[in-house]
């Protein structure tokens, strides 16, 4: 009997641990990638996993279980996730962190981040829920693969970021190694054992439309550099989300085209696949959201690439105002609440005042941080607006210098008593936990000093939600009911379970890995529907 062909669509983590879960029960597979590099958004991402109940945290103190989890998932749910998948991933996220690193080259370390909402009951307060991918030399054949990332961000760790340890002395030996971090780690050590385990990886190689026969799906077509080709077996959807797809985007997210920070390749191939044969949506108006700046020249595959800013937001002496030049959000607080309190309209100037808005700063922010990729000993780029006062500064801004002044001063007035009593910022771990763990207050300081600063802000998403409604082990549901036999999907190209939630850092990718795994096992051993 020969062995069960499984195709993988898509290279990012949801694809790659779905192939190497349907290789490890016998399944000859193949994975394919419509652009010319592996890793998809993944590999621009923070390589972050939001793993619950996990064996790192429980070979250590143990804090964590599976009540503590589902309590604190339900909390966040605000009515709109799926119970059974929830219950699901609680179950299997752990033992799927655990086999990726006893059966692949991906090594995980614990990070000290505290769940995104880990005020709220069963959080986490000091960590221990969200792995990070160990740096990684590729060897050449992987480097190869991963080229243009290599050179996009620099190589540095959570570790560092948080601790405010960046040396530019390591980072130029870590470039000159290829030494890579964060998600181009994760999927170097995914790749490299994909291709030691025999896996095919096609790139160029973009999946066009499902093969079905006698109500099963057995195959795709695809489009390659040597014409169309298709490739036999059960079909595994995890070519992301449908952001970069500009139609898609406006027929179905809340608010006009976002920022975008993931891979080219996210363009719905998926999800058009999905509805092709009838598959029941989910989730499809919602998005990993986040504030983003753009720094001229960023670009992948001829598209514009926007950079998430994470501690950007949250170290003292900083803050973000929108268009008219006011706050309106806790800036510390994590970059999907931030992202989604970008959408508001106001309907007096029929405008989404803060889809563009500022991070402003003032000198000594500017000579103590990492600012997207600006180090602080770098020349002032030409994307920052730089000023010696406050109206200068609002000016350059299009901003009403008044407001602005009066926004900084009322600002300054909490700082100075390390108090923010606009927004809280500051006043929970995972506040503090973002700031500088070395200034007086790690989120807090007013702006006096000039010269100051502001740089762009743009709401973005990570990805979209949206897609294909999938059960416990990933196989498609039939809007009519059951599910489409032969098809599965995993990560953004699956409707999330988790609704409005996010839970903490990994959010997106610890379900893509757990839902990869149990989609590519059940890929390899499903019966046949005329067996069933």
């Amino acid at each position: 009997m020969s062995a069960q062909g499984v195709v993988v669509v898509g290279s990012g983590a949801a694809g790659l641990t779905a192939a190497l879960a349907a290789r490890a029960r016998g399944a000859e597979v193949t994975v394919l990638e419509s652009t010319e590099h592996v890793g998809g958004t993944t590999a621009l991402s923070g390589g972050v996993a939001w793993v619950p109940v996990n064996h790192l945290e429980m070979a250590g103190e143990a804090r964590d279980s599976r009540e503590q989890a589902r309590e604190y998932l339900g909390n966040l749910a605000l009515g709109d996730a799926d119970g059974e998948l929830i219950e699901r991933f609680i179950a299997q996220a752990g033992p799927a962190a655990q086999w990726l690193e006893e059966n692949t080259d991906l090594d995980w370390e614990l990070l000290p981040y505290p769940d995104y909402h880990c005020e709220m009951p069963g959080g986490m307060t000091v960590g221990g829920r969200s792995l990070s991918a160990r740096l990684v030399t590729p060897r050449p054949d992987v480097s190869e693969v991963l080229r243009p990332a290599l050179s996009w961000r620099a190589p540095v760790t959570h570790l560092e970021v948080v601790s405010n340890t960046v040396d530019p002395d390591v980072i130029a030996e870590r470039r000159a190694d290829g030494t890579v971090t964060m998600g181009q780690a994760m999927v170097a050590a995914l790749v490299t054992t994909c291709i030691d385990e025999g896996i095919e990886v096609h790139t160029r190689t973009r999946a066009t439309s499902l093969i079905e026969a006698d109500g099963e799906v057995i195959g795709v077509h695809a489009e390659s550099p040597d014409g169309e080709r298709t490739f036999d077996g059960r079909v595994v959807l995890a070519s992301g989300g449908f952001e970069r797809d500009a139609a898609l985007s406006r027929a179905f997210l809340r608010i006009p085209t976002p920022a975008q920070t993931g891979a080219p390749g996210a363009k719905g191939d998926g999800l058009r696949m999905a509805m092709s044969v009838g598959a029941d949506l989910g989730s499809m108006s919602e998005a990993w959201w986040a504030p983003t700046i753009h720094v001229p020249g960023d670009e992948i595959s001829g598209e514009p690439l926007y950079r998430l800013i994470l501690n950007e937001r949250s170290r003292p002496g900083s803050l973000m105002v929108d268009s008219t030049g006011h706050r309106f959000v806790n800036e510390s607080q994590n970059y999907n609440d931030v992202g989604r309190s970008m959408h508001t309209f106001d309907a007096g100037s029929f405008s989404f005042t803060r889809l563009q808005s500022w991070l402003v700063f003032d000198q000594q922010y500017r000579s103590s941080y990492l600012i997207g990729p600006v180090m602080p000993t770098d020349p002032d780029p030409e994307f920052f607006c730089r000023a010696e006062t406050i109206s200068e500064l609002a000016s350059q801004m299009d901003i009403d210098p008044e407001v602005l002044e009066e926004t900084i001063e009322d600002f300054n007035v909490g700082a100075r008593r390390r108090s923010d009593q606009q927004f809280g910022r500051g006043e929970t771990e995972y506040d503090r936990a973002l700031g500088d763990p070395q200034a007086d207050h790690p989120n807090l300081r007013p702006l006096e000093e000039g010269p100051f600063f502001a740089v762009r802000v743009h709401a973005g998403t990570l990805g979209t939600k949206g897609g294909p409604r999938t059960d416990g082990d990933g196989r498609v549901r039939h809007v009519d009911g059951g599910v489409i036999p032969g098809l599965y999907a995993a990560g953004n190209a699956a409707a999330s379970f988790l609704g409005l939630a996010y839970p903490g850092a990994g959010g997106t990718l610890g379900p893509a890995i757990t839902f990869g795994v149990l989609a590519g096992e059940a890929a390899a051993s499903d019966r046949p529907l005329h067996e069933a």
